[in-house]
């Protein structure tokens, strides 16, 4: 493989490795070869090594994250200024805005080397739904720009390939969210029966997952398995039910630990872009998942029930209830399948196939 220099520009903390983005990026970065280097904004002091620059925030807010942008190119610079073949990657996981500062100002000050733009979701459709009028003209705008002037630009999913070229009139690469995982499950950790949900929920498409599943679906639950309980982890959630066990953030071997041995991982979301990499990673591991079709959309399914896919509230309960009632027989044919996650969504062989067919110099 030809030689080049890798500059990954992130917005938001992605070491240490507490959500489904910074999972992605984690493993596309430890799967990129040549000499590279992670840049990321963060609140979290003191994280940085030979391969990872930081610049400091004291805290998460779009103020704060422009205020710094200057700092992110200025680093970003001095790594790639002596270089040919210079590679800046932009992971779009975060305000638009941000992207396009990043991308515009090295087109003036790199003009040579080619700017990769990885996006993770469809970013107006979020914030049509979630922001006012205005961030949301503004995203659409600034996203068509992106995408137009971007050297090269990816979506996660066919869906959000379509999604774009509608949009936008602009023709993206598919680079699907993938993973590196060990999928050898290690002991049980938790010695009770519960199913589970993995989402922080200071994002909005997870705590109206989360409501639903306190106040629709587990009551119901509750009637048939007094002593189920819900497993949340990824963070934000505060307040105290007597059937919520809140592991806040948790390691990955830990993680993937509490979902194998769940009865099932929930996910009734009913809005979302991207796709979603805990499923991937619960189906990679072996366990059942229950969701609507929102949840799993964009993932190639090797077949169904499982996964269980609807939208129907009262069938989702019953789902549930099947597979709590069933579990081993069913935890059978999620078993029998995870060697096909496993292998589809490798981020070593996407990762090499997309190198090979898409970066020239």
């Amino acid at each position: 493989m030809f030689k080049f220099k890798t500059a990954f520009i992130t917005f938001f903390p992605i070491i240490p490795d507490n959500m489904g983005s910074s999972t992605v990026i984690n493993s596309r970065f430890k799967n990129w070869p040549n000499k590279k280097k992670l840049f990321q904004i963060s609140h979290i002091k003191n994280v940085n090594n030979s391969n990872l620059k930081t610049i400091p925030i004291k805290r998460e807010t779009p103020l704060n994250r422009i205020i710094n942008l200057p700092k992110l190119i200025f680093e970003v610079f001095n790594f790639l200024k002596n270089s040919k073949n210079n590679l800046i990657v932009i992971e779009g996981a975060s305000w638009i805005f941000y992207s396009f500062i990043v991308l515009f100002s090295f087109k003036l000050l790199l003009p040579n080397s080619k700017i990769l733009y990885l996006s993770h979701s469809v970013e107006s459709e979020i914030r049509k739904k979630y922001s006012n009028v205005l961030i949301f003209k503004l995203t659409k705008f600034l996203e068509k720009l992106v995408f137009k002037y971007a050297n090269i630009s990816t979506t996660v999913s066919k869906i959000e390939q379509k999604k774009i070229m509608k949009l936008y009139n602009s023709k993206t690469i598919l680079y699907p969210n993938a993973l590196t995982l060990d999928n050898k499950v290690k002991k049980q950790t938790l010695f009770m029966d519960y199913i589970i949900y993995s989402g922080s929920y200071l994002y909005k498409p997870n705590k109206n997952a989360i409501d639903t599943l306190n106040n629709k679906i587990m009551p119901k639950l509750l009637e048939k398995f007094p002593n189920l309980k819900l497993v949340l982890t990824g963070g934000g959630f505060n307040k105290k039910l007597p059937w919520v066990i809140n592991k806040g953030i948790v390691k990955k071997k830990d993680l993937y630990n509490l979902i194998y041995y769940s009865k099932c991982m929930c996910v009734p979301l009913k809005f979302g872009s991207g796709t979603r990499i805990k499923i991937i990673e619960a189906m990679a591991v072996g366990a059942i998942v229950v969701s609507t079709i929102k949840g799993i959309e964009g993932i190639d399914l090797k077949s169904k029930n499982p996964p269980f896919v609807t939208d129907n509230i009262k069938e989702f309960n019953n789902t549930i209830t099947t597979v709590i009632a069933r579990n081993k027989t069913i935890k059978k044919k999620s078993d029998a399948q995870k060697n096909y996650y496993f292998e589809k969504y490798s981020m070593k062989k996407n990762t090499e196939n997309f190198i090979r067919e898409n970066i020239r110099f």
